[in-house]
């Protein structure tokens, strides 16, 4: 892969690549739904905070490696090391456009709406730079990095698991695109949790850089936290279809 371009590496400028285009999506996402501007800033807001400060006190307090000190030094931060940034949004921003808002639903729908295409920055950044990388396999699309690769070993066969989030959030647009009318305003957030939650625990079986199992040992923190998020979602949204009585889109 090409993790960097002289001097500059390709991961940090399409991590901020997909802070910026959260703002810009959610700014427009705020202005078809009638939604005031400072949703979508809390929401922009909520996604930095959660992509960086977020992801990574979240990595070393799951690696015991959490200290204030370590937080307040730049090398620490430019040695890498990201983990559950998606997690620390949420958990930001459900929460502040709930407060910020008086129209809800389409409140949570924009925080929903406003992932997918960052979150495709983000992973081909992971892609380019190495880190997030698959298990040895030998199917065609395989994928081998070079020495300078962060994370992946040099050389090697791999699943491309960053692409594999990539396909889960171009699944989710289409998802969304299908979603347009007023009965599933409101669902999208759920949809999201549905679909990334099964989608990321599924692909999670193919990462080469998990380290971390749970009894009985094959599944991860991030799984076990995907699973529970998606079946939440998913027995949410059949009370909601069973409520209504409409049928899900197909």
């Amino acid at each position: 892969m090409w993790p960097r371009i002289g001097a500059v590496r390709l991961y940090g400028v399409l991590y901020l690549i997909g802070i910026i285009l959260h703002f810009v999506i959610g700014w427009r996402v705020a202005r078809r739904r009638g939604l005031r501007r400072r949703v979508w800033i809390a929401a922009g807001v909520c996604y930095l905070l959660g992509m960086g400060v977020g992801a990574k006190v979240l990595f070393d307090l799951r690696h015991g490696i959490l200290s204030l000190s370590a937080l307040l030094d730049a090398k620490h931060w430019m040695r890498g090391g990201m983990w559950g940034g998606l997690l620390a949004y949420l958990a930001l921003a459900v929460p502040a456009v709930l407060l910020l808002s008086r129209k809800r639903r389409a409140a949570l729908d924009l925080v929903a709406l406003a992932i997918p295409i960052p979150w495709i920055a983000t992973k081909v950044g992971c892609f380019l730079n190495g880190c997030c990388y698959g298990r040895p396999c030998s199917l065609p699309w395989a994928v081998t990095f070079s020495p300078d690769a962060r994370g992946a070993p040099p050389g090697i066969p791999l699943h491309p698991s960053q692409l594999y989030e990539v396909g889960i959030m171009l699944i989710l647009l289409l998802v969304f695109a299908r979603l347009k009318s007023d009965r599933w305003r409101g669902t999208r957030l759920l949809w999201f949790l549905l679909i990334y939650g099964f989608g990321r625990a599924a692909t999670d079986f193919l990462r080469g850089d998990a380290t971390s199992y749970l009894y009985p040992g094959w599944l991860t923190v991030t799984q076990l936290l995907c699973i529970v998020a998606g079946a939440a979602a998913l027995l949410v949204l059949a009370l909601l279809v069973h409520r209504q009585g409409h049928p899900a889109p197909s």
